[in-house]
């Protein structure tokens, strides 16, 4: 029987400043799991080290004041300036060590991958706040199969990483090959796969446990905005 792990429970261990990288998933992730740390009594603040979309439905301070303001009225608060120019949420000048302090959780998207569901980083990339106590990276697993030219951001950087042509498919074996390369979490951090809807198909379930036994460790499999995700060892 899969060990399902709803996303309050999953993001609940570590407070303080968590940032999530990497595609296919980011802004769900902030916006579901923010919701269900809220609805389970918990102050969250959304930021980002980048830029976002704007979250909907969700109260938007500028200001300390502001945010300190909201989060006496509600448990789920987004920081940050819109950018003019791109309709974009951009940081916030409050720092995170700051917004650690004034709540439970602080939740940035501190990537960016051009709405792709796989990425590569460039050396400036991501942006981890120094006040990082936990990263998230996501992976778009809705790319399996798909070739790396058409479904990765920085194709050419994931074929460099991975000895692997732009035409080629992005197979889940080449995909975590691709992240272990990175080495952008470690142990005590979470890999999350989105994008996976049928977690009861043997074709999906195989391939998560393609992607999680090549890259060597564990792995949170499923659909972010069903609110919950399978545990793979």
């Amino acid at each position: 029987m899969l060990h399902t792990i709803p996303l309050d429970q999953l993001l609940a261990p570590r407070r303080g400043v968590i940032s999530v990288i990497g595609s296919g998933g980011k802004s769900t992730l902030l916006a579901c799991g923010g919701r269900a740390l809220a609805d389970a009594g918990r102050r969250v603040v959304l930021a980002t080290s980048t830029h976002m979309f704007v979250p909907q439905d969700i109260p938007l301070a500028s200001s300390e004041l502001e945010l300190e303001a909201m989060l006496s009225k509600c448990n789920l608060v987004c920081v940050g300036e819109v950018e003019q120019r791109t309709g974009k949420l951009i940081a916030s000048a409050i720092p995170f060590s700051r917004l650690a302090d004034m709540a439970d959780y602080v939740l940035v998207e501190a990537d960016g991958s051009h709405r792709l569901p796989l990425k590569a980083h460039a050396p400036h990339e991501p942006v981890i706040p120094a006040a990082n106590a936990r990263t998230i990276l996501v992976v778009g697993a809705g790319a399996f199969g798909e070739t790396v030219e058409t479904a990765v951001h920085r194709p050419e950087i994931f074929c460099r990483l991975t000895g692997c042509s732009p035409q080629d498919a992005a197979t889940p074996e080449l995909v975590a090959r691709a992240v272990a390369a990175e080495g952008l979490v470690d142990d005590d951090d979470l890999v999350i796969l989105n994008q996976v809807d049928h977690m009861d198909r043997p074709s999906s379930l195989d391939a998560c446990h393609d992607f999680a036994r090549t890259l060597g460790r564990e792995v949170l499999a499923g659909s972010i905005r069903s609110g919950a995700l399978v545990h793979l060892g």
